[in-house]
C-alpha cells in the first residue's frame, strides 16, 4: 500500500508542476496580448495544449491509483477520493494530504488567473468593438440633402460593414 500512496504523491506532485507551468504561461499571455505579439500567443496556445494533454495523462493515472487504493482499504466507489482515502491511512496519509491540499491551492490559484484573463480579453474586444463603431461613424456616404420634413436624407445608402464576434 505505501507504494501506492508513494506512486500517487508522485502524480500529485506532477501535476502541481504543470499548474504552475500553465499560470506562468497565462501570466506571460496578457503580455503578449498588449504587445499584440502574434506568433508568441501561438507558441504560448501550443504550450498550454502540450500540459493539458500531460496533465490529462497524469488524471487518468490519479483516477487509477486512486481507484486501486481505495480498493485496498475497502472504501465503495463513491468515496474512492483522496480527501477520503487519506485519514484512512493514519500517519501514512499527511504527505498524500499536503500534495492534495498544494495542488488544490494550485487550482485555485489558475482558475482566478484564467477568470482575470477572461476579463482581459473581453476589455480588449470591447475595445475593438468601440473602435470599429467610430470607423464607422466616420465613414460618412456623399454629401446629404434635406428631405420635406426637414431630416437628412442621404443620397447613397452606407457600405455595410460587418462585425464579428468570436467567443
Amino acid at each position: 500500500m505505501r507504494t501506492l500512496v508513494s506512486e500517487l504523491v508522485s502524480v500529485l506532485e506532477a501535476e502541481s508542476a504543470l499548474i504552475k507551468e500553465l499560470v506562468e504561461i497565462l501570466q506571460g499571455d496578457q503580455t503578449r496580448i498588449i504587445k499584440q505579439d502574434i506568433e508568441g500567443l501561438e507558441n504560448s496556445n501550443r504550450h498550454k495544449e502540450e500540459r493539458v494533454l500531460r496533465f490529462q495523462a497524469l488524471e487518468e493515472s490519479r483516477l487509477g491509483l486512486t481507484g486501486r487504493l481505495g480498493e485496498a482499504l475497502g472504501l465503495l466507489p463513491d468515496d474512492m477520493r483522496v480527501s477520503t482515502i487519506c485519514p484512512r491511512l493514519g500517519p501514512e496519509g499527511k504527505e498524500l494530504e499536503q500534495a492534495a491540499e498544494k495542488l488544490r491551492a494550485l487550482v485555485g490559484s489558475f482558475n482566478e488567473l484564467v477568470a482575470i484573463s477572461r476579463g482581459f480579453l473581453e476589455q480588449s474586444i470591447l475595445g475593438i468593438r468601440g473602435l470599429l463603431c467610430l470607423i464607422q461613424t466616420l465613414r460618412t456616404p456623399e454629401p446629404q440633402t434635406y428631405d420635406a420634413s426637414g431630416r437628412f436624407e442621404p443620397l447613397a445608402p452606407p457600405d455595410a460593414m460587418a462585425v464579428r464576434r468570436e467567443v
